[in-house]
């Protein structure tokens, strides 16, 4: 798996989470104001005077269905400017004599809406993208210790691969692949021209001059990507070491 693609995946979790907690969060105002719409209703409906008293407010917060909003809703005069509060449509009284226009106002901040709203599924994304970040935390870690990192460089054993440190993977031709291979399998990453030459070429009676040039095309290849050289002792021992 790549670091990228869990990257992705988790900022997805993330953003669906986000974008559901906004969409019931605007569903829940809406509920609000269609709960104080209808409430309004109600109450105007059996009110026989112009004016507000406790009776009309209390009347008023009985005919709300959503029990919670009780404490936060109140019933006034309506109003131009209110900006920034929850309010139902405005609803005329009328009289013989007169009409007087009411409206009903929430004083609920976001927190109160949000705590209003139904959040258990952008909470139950949110936890399943804390899960795959822990999840890919452990992946990469436990792939990053398989791995064996040397000077800048690793190799994963399962993708049969090589990453520099930015897990970006190593073009290698078959032939560099297997040297690498070869050298990363030693625990002092030390070989002997034999043993690459039985290992690579073990037909050929003499692999001198093929040896040198696939040592010669590896060399700015790995300095390119690692923090690594090759050192050849008289051309009999080849290591791959750090740079100094």
């Amino acid at each position: 798996m790549k670091s990228y693609f869990s990257i992705i995946v988790f900022v997805a979790f993330v953003l669906i989470a986000g974008l559901s907690s906004v969409h019931s969060y605007q569903c829940t105002e809406s509920a609000i104001v269609s709960d104080m719409n209808q409430a309004l209703a109600q109450t105007l409906s059996r009110k026989t005077e112009g004016w507000i008293t406790p009776d009309t407010i209390q009347d008023y917060r009985e005919h709300l269905r959503i029990t919670a909003l009780r404490n936060h809703s109140f019933l006034y005069y309506a109003m131009d400017n209110h900006q920034g509060i929850l309010c139902s449509k405005k609803m005329q009284w009328r009289s013989k004599a007169k009409s007087v226009a009411f409206q009903s106002y929430a004083n609920c901040s976001m927190a109160t809406i949000w705590g209003l709203s139904d959040q258990r599924m952008p909470i139950g994304i949110l936890l399943l993208a804390l899960l795959w970040g822990l999840f890919s935390l452990l992946y990469f870690k436990k792939n990053h210790d398989e791995m064996g990192d040397f000077g800048g460089l690793v190799y994963s054993e399962s993708e049969q691969c090589f990453y520099n440190s930015h897990h970006e993977n190593i073009v290698f031709t078959p032939m560099q692949m297997q040297l690498m291979q070869l050298f990363y399998a030693k625990a002092n990453h030390q070989l002997t021209k034999q043993e690459i030459c039985e290992a690579l070429w073990p037909k050929k009676p003499d692999a001198s001059a093929t040896l040198y040039t696939l040592i010669k095309r590896l060399k700015p290849v790995i300095g390119a990507q690692a923090n690594l050289k090759i050192e050849t002792d008289r051309g009999h021992n080849y290591r791959l070491t750090t740079k100094r």
